[in-house]
């Protein structure tokens, strides 16, 4: 019984503690810099609204280039902090990375509030998953925990980071096992719910808090907010209107995924051009200048996509709608791809949305009832999700929570399926893939040879008594010998370690030092 009970200790409730207390540290500094965020937003938004004469056009762009100028010089401080902080998160997690937790999360919500200042298309949502990630990398640290528990409350902060930023726990919980870690642990899944809960009462509460604040409240802020509220998804009164529904989600799946292919391929091709550009204000410099082309010439484009968003319907003219979505998705393409401070889920709901709309008028004009056209245009924001980051159950997930209902699921799930097949036949790199590949270069030397350790399984070890898949091990890292009681076993994910084995584990292409140091907070290495 006293063993059972220090494995449910060690394995359940642990983290979950750990976890709870890292959900309450994300929920209330993430609902103060969401709330920044949305007053410096609806800022730069009104100076693109109320804009009147030469010398409001002229102040805007003067404002556009300082806030270039100073980004420039955070990054150039503070390299990790370039880009969506959703990488950060994820490289930081599977132990690929390591940063200077608080001047790093500095600098990211830093740089982030210059974009929204500048009226960029990027969104709040990457920098609170990198802020998420690096409270709780911070969190552990302050603690003196072990490696494995310090990925394990990144994990949940940055988790926390998404939920709190979309009101969507559901989503957050699915982000980190599909996207953040790709596969299931109980230790992971018990980290990012406990986390995620936590994080989403706490920012409840401050949001409730905070929308008392008449300001605040005409601005939006306050509890139970969803991004897509606006869009209420239309019940099928009928089978065959809700057969024809799969059959338009199939449709939609297959345009989304060609245009998210080809968003996910000229990101990588302007990453590669601005790459070679060795100053940070140059390299930047494009993306801002567009961002305010794009705000003067249609004060709408401005921002992350919230009022683009609220304005579609099926009665808005095609040629603006072309218009709208090719001049969002070549100033985001330029944004992520020059590396500028800011997330890109809102954006891409807003481009899938407005590809939505286009498919929703074509479907009008060929008889499909107008009632339905809000759930055309969630079937192509989840899809288009979908075939660019490639995280199916996490896109299914957001499409449910930012609307509120379970009306268009099946569609939803048809939609996203068939982006995601279509996606992974051609080839294409998930978006963050893409992302922390490019950061992993620039990341801490590596050592271009494996390098294999030894140790011993001991009754102080946390792996005892758990599955090797279980185990969140060094980065880069495999099981490759297990001998007990003198006999040679061959390991394998499902294999259950005792006090007493003895692993030998081999790394490749891993900063030796830090492999070595992980590892000995897992057994007891053999000198």
């Amino acid at each position: 019984m006293k063993i059972f009970g220090h494995r449910l200790w060690r394995s359940t409730l642990m983290p979950c503690a750990y976890g709870i207390l890292t959900g309450v540290l994300c929920g209330v500094f993430l609902t103060l810099f969401l709330i920044c965020s949305k007053v410096v937003a609806h800022f730069a938004f009104s100076l693109y609204e109320e804009r009147n004469g030469a010398l409001a056009v002229v102040c805007i762009i003067t404002l556009v280039l300082l806030c270039c100028l100073l980004t420039a010089v955070i990054q150039t401080l503070c390299p990790s902090a370039k880009g969506s902080g959703v990488p950060l998160a994820e490289g930081n997690a599977r132990g690929i990375l390591r940063v200077k937790w608080l001047s790093t999360a500095a600098a990211l919500i830093a740089g982030s509030l210059l974009a929204f200042a500048s009226g960029m298309p990027l969104g709040s949502e990457g920098p609170s998953v990198g802020a998420g990630g690096l409270i709780g990398d911070g969190a552990a640290r302050a603690m003196k925990q072990t490696d494995e528990r310090r990925r394990c409350m990144i994990t949940g902060g940055a988790s926390a980071g998404l939920a709190v930023a979309f009101n969507a726990p559901l989503t957050g919980i699915c982000f980190a096992l599909e996207e953040t870690h790709k596969r299931f642990s109980p230790l992971i899944f018990a980290s990012a719910v406990s986390a995620v809960v936590a994080a989403v009462i706490t920012s409840q509460l401050a949001f409730w808090g905070f929308g008392q604040i008449p300001y605040l409240d005409a601005l939006g802020v306050g509890a139970n907010l969803c991004v897509l509220s606006f869009l209420k998804p239309t019940a099928y009164k009928s089978v065959t209107a809700a057969l024809a529904a799969c059959g338009t989600a199939a449709l939609c799946g297959i345009c989304c995924a060609v245009i998210g292919i080809a968003f996910n391929r000229l990101i990588k091709l302007l990453s590669r051009l601005f790459g070679k550009i060795k100053s940070a204000t140059l390299r930047l410099l494009p993306p801002f200048l567009t961002a305010a082309v794009c705000g003067l010439s249609l004060y709408t484009l401005a921002g992350g996509g919230e009022a683009s968003l609220a304005e579609l319907n099926v009665d808005t003219a095609a040629w603006l709608l072309f218009a709208m979505l090719a001049a969002r998705f070549v100033s985001t393409a330029l944004a992520s791809g020059a590396s500028a401070t800011g997330g890109l889920f809102l954006p891409m709901i807003t481009i899938g949305g407005l590809l939505g709309t286009l498919m929703a008028k074509m479907f009008s004009a060929w008889g499909v009832n107008d009632a339905y056209f809000a759930n055309t245009v969630i079937l192509c924001v989840c899809a288009y999700f979908a075939a660019s980051v490639r995280a199916p159950i996490t896109a299914v997930a957001l499409s449910v929570e930012l609307t509120g209902s379970f009306v268009n699921l099946l569609p939803c799930v048809i939609a996203v399926a068939v982006a995601t097949v279509i996606s992974d036949a051609t080839k294409t790199e998930p978006l963050y893939e893409r992302m922390l590949d490019d950061m992993k270069i620039s990341a801490t030397p590596i050592n271009a040879k494996y390098r294999t350790a030894r140790g011993t399984v001991t009754a102080k070890s946390s792996v005892a008594h758990r599955k090797i898949s279980n185990v969140l091990w060094p980065y880069n890292s495999l099981v490759v010998g297990l001998e007990r009681d003198g006999v040679e076993i061959v390991p394998d994910g499902e294999t259950e370690l005792l006090q007493g084995d003895r692993l030998t584990v081999r790394a490749e292409k891993v900063n030796p030092d830090a492999f070595i140091s992980e590892l000995s907070d897992l057994i007891s290495i053999e000198q």
